[in-house]
């Protein structure tokens, strides 16, 4: 096992890390309240995270790549919580309860309810890592497969419907295996 993460060879001739960790904080930028100011401060908090992290990295299991894509993941989702927490307003600030309640059943207004998109993003997350885990041409079927049904996407990749019926199979299985149940 590698001592670090850094050092592992990207397309681009960068370390993956440090790009991945880049990109990441880039993204992040003018989302869930983050500036072009806490960019720096993000990509540090990234790589800070997957050094925390990469003891548990086992080349067994997965490619380098993959655990830091993994690791970086995580590490984002952990931000946006803490991000979310600190930007938390408290609605009922300055005016009685009776006033905020707009119904008898003692509903908050509309205003005042914000979604969590925490779980949508863990789950963005590790739809991510499975299909990372796969090869290359079932990765591109189930990005196709997020837009078009069977027929648009054969024709599309130029395969029978039946290949791209076998791959979803196989990416079904892949879920899984993953904890998804049936897919």
């Amino acid at each position: 096992m590698p001592s670090s993460p850094f050092g592992h060879p990207h397309t681009k001739g960068a370390c993956y890390a440090t790009w991945y960790a880049k990109k990441k904080s880039k993204e992040l930028v003018g989302h869930f309240g983050f500036t072009s100011s806490d960019r720096d401060d993000i990509e540090q908090q990234l790589l800070l995270s997957l050094l925390e992290r990469w003891p548990k990295f086992n080349p067994a299991e997965c490619s380098p790549q993959e655990f830091i894509s993994w690791a970086i993941g995580r590490a984002v989702a952990d931000l946006i919580r803490e991000q979310q927490r600190r930007l938390e307003a408290v609605p009922t600030e300055g005016l009685p309860v009776e006033e905020l309640l707009n119904d008898e059943e003692g509903s908050l207004p509309a205003g005042c309810i914000q979604p969590d998109p925490a779980p949508a993003i863990e789950l963005s997350l590790d739809v991510e890592f499975v299909l990372s885990r796969l090869p290359p041409e079932i990765q591109e079927t189930a990005r196709e497969l997020k837009t078009g049904n069977v027929c648009e996407v054969a024709r599309r990749l130029g395969v029978s419907r039946r290949t791209v019926r076998n791959r979803l199979q196989v990416i079904r299985e892949a879920f899984e295996r993953a904890g998804y149940g049936d897919a």
